[in-house]
């Protein structure tokens, strides 16, 4: 019996608080200006990018389209109303913003990572590793560490294991409390078949998890538990997800993962 599906968390903001948005966005935006309406619009992307810091994307969203229609050109904007809707999973309205904010910007390093990664999470692969690349060319961009997180998740949806070590690696080097990262490697591990550091690794993943308040790390630390036999452990693991996170995108994975132990099935 398959214990977990194909598809990953999406929740690349969620588990990062959106950090790296919120300084790329900031840096970008915060030049003083006299015209009313760029000002209104700067002053409702800062409301939403808090808006979006906790979790309330709906309210978020109506104070970016209010921005936007103050001020269509403003880069910043067009980038968060594309993480807004990737947190939606409105991957097409995601990518024509996230686009938006590139032509306004053609050096909006930021908004490029995330367009790679709306582009993987719809299968396009190539597309997404053009954008890479030009990211990793940018040695001005400082949130280097998400661009080889992207790659690593590129090259674990690809099926190339060693590759995505390597590059999620690289990533934990200067981003070491990164839930994504910590996951993905652990996973990248486990679908290797190396499945004591897999287990090794997504162990120390739920406490970095816990604290970007995502389910992600118990959920794969379980799983690797499971395959690895230790039934009891892998039990503990998806009951404390339960009970932290009832909310969270995997509990209902982990709850037929709890009737299934209790069953006793194989």
């Amino acid at each position: 019996m398959q214990t977990e599906g194909t598809n990953t968390s999406r929740g690349f903001l969620t588990a990062v608080k959106i950090a790296f948005l919120s300084l790329a966005i900031f840096a970008f935006t915060s030049c003083a200006t006299n015209d009313e309406k760029v000002s209104k619009a700067q002053n409702r992307l800062e409301l939403a990018l808090g808006l979006m810091r906790g979790g309330n994307y709906p309210a978020a969203l109506k104070e970016l389209l209010q921005a936007e229609n103050d001020d269509s050109r403003n880069a910043g904007v067009q980038a968060a109303l594309g993480a807004v809707y990737f947190e939606r999973e409105k991957y097409e309205l995601s990518e024509k913003h996230f686009l938006n904010a590139l032509r306004l910007r053609p050096d909006y390093t930021q908004a490029r990572n995330d367009l790679a990664r709306s582009y993987i999470e719809t299968g396009r692969y190539n597309r997404a590793e053009e954008m890479l690349k030009i990211a990793l060319d940018d040695l001005t961009y400082v949130n280097y560490p998400l661009t080889y997180l992207n790659y690593g998740i590129l090259e674990f949806k690809k099926n190339n294991f060693a590759k995505a070590i390597n590059y999620l690696k690289k990533a934990l080097e200067k981003d070491r409390e990164n839930c994504e990262t910590q996951v993905y490697l652990g996973r990248s591990f486990l679908e290797a078949g190396d499945l004591t550091s897999a287990v090794a690794q997504l162990e120390r993943s739920v406490s970095f998890c816990s604290q970007a308040e995502s389910d992600m790390g118990h959920y794969y630390s379980a799983i690797a538990l499971y395959r690895g036999q230790f039934v009891d452990k892998a039990l503990l693991r998806f009951e404390e997800l339960v009970t932290l996170f009832p909310n969270g995108r995997n509990r209902d994975k982990a709850e037929k993962m709890i009737s299934l132990i209790k069953k006793g099935s194989p």
